[in-house]
């Protein structure tokens, strides 16, 4: 029978993988000699606001989760923690000077990982917001960077102001932005395959959408304002090899092309010919309830019948007042 102390270290830190960093430590350091020199080499997860360990202990730091109340924490504890193999970071509960604080003191260039999480203030000038965006992004490794999730406040960011190819992101996550803000950033993810955006103001800047994402595959899109079916067209030829859609809009009642079910069946045999799975969630703002049930043709239509579950199109209607 095996028992726990004959296990090698890469078994232990196999198992190390399933549990928080602070309950490994505090359930395991100071057992023995062998459990402390692996937990110290061990590349951990760490969420720096429960770290209490003695500031003697050095770790290894793969993955960090940092937040406003971790800037004098962080000054402390920065000697216990090595960052040669630091890969991701998550900032949640923050606010814009913390974000722009941590940005400097961090080893960006290495990091594979950057989830940046909601504000907790967000009555800062567009500029500083821009200063911030920008630093972050010219702070970061073209070579590195897979994964990139940026919150509402993007929005104040100059894209155009990105100067190199990301070329090894492969998943973008940003949370509202404009079609000249997409365009600006796409253009420099030629490697891209999962990427979710809301985005606003379609009018202007579509008709110089000239550039192919061969690898983007899953996409999901909340399209603001009025977008017309154009439009959308427009956007999804930039995708010809997109296997998995789910897209969400809102159109009048009025906009009769938009909720027939061979507009979207046109779409799809034209443009997203290995598209395999759909969501569309469709509001029809209406001033009467009473107003056509779309619905029902979606579902009667033997192209949507027969394709369910994997397409599937949601049409809801949105009472307005027709003066406003």
């Amino acid at each position: 029978m095996t028992c726990f102390d004959d296990l090698s270290i890469v078994l232990l830190c196999k198992i190390f993988d399933y549990l928080p960093f602070i309950e490994l430590f505090q359930a395991f350091y100071g057992l023995q000699k062998r459990l402390d020199g692996a937990i110290q080499h061990y590349s951990a997860c760490i969420r720096l606001s429960v770290l209490n360990i003695p500031e003697t202990i050095r770790l290894q730091c793969k993955s960090l989760i940092l937040s406003t109340a971790d800037v004098q924490s962080f000054q402390i504890r920065c000697s216990n923690l090595n960052f040669e193999k630091l890969r991701a970071v998550k900032f949640e509960k923050i606010n814009l000077h913390t974000l722009y604080s941590f940005i400097d003191k961090l080893p960006m260039k290495q990091l594979e990982s950057i989830v940046v999480g909601r504000f907790t203030w967000y009555y800062y000038p567009r500029d500083f917001y821009n200063q911030v965006w920008t630093t972050m992004m010219d702070s970061i490794s073209d070579v590195h960077l897979r994964y990139l999730h940026l919150p509402y406040h993007i929005r104040y960011w100059d894209a155009k102001k990105l100067s190199f190819d990301l070329l090894a992101l492969e998943c973008a996550t940003l949370e509202y932005i404009s079609t000249a803000q997409m365009i600006s950033f796409v253009t420099r993810t030629p490697n891209l395959r999962q990427f979710k955006a809301c985005i606003t103001a379609p009018h202007r800047d579509l008709s110089r959408l000239n550039i192919s994402l061969l690898k983007l595959q899953h996409l999901t899109l909340n399209l603001q304002d009025n977008w017309s079916l154009e439009q959308i067209q427009q956007l999804l030829a930039t995708c010809p090899y997109l296997k998995y859609l789910n897209l969400k809009l809102d159109a009048r009642n009025d906009m009769r092309i938009m909720f027939e079910p061979s507009t979207w069946q046109k779409l799809i045999e034209d443009k997203l010919l290995h598209l395999i799975f759909l969501r569309i969630n469709l509001g029809c703002i209406v001033s009467d309830s009473r107003e056509n049930d779309y619905q029902a043709l979606f579902n009667q239509e033997t192209y949507w019948y027969q394709r369910q579950p994997h397409f599937h199109v949601q049409i809801h209607k949105i009472q307005r007042n027709p003066l406003k």
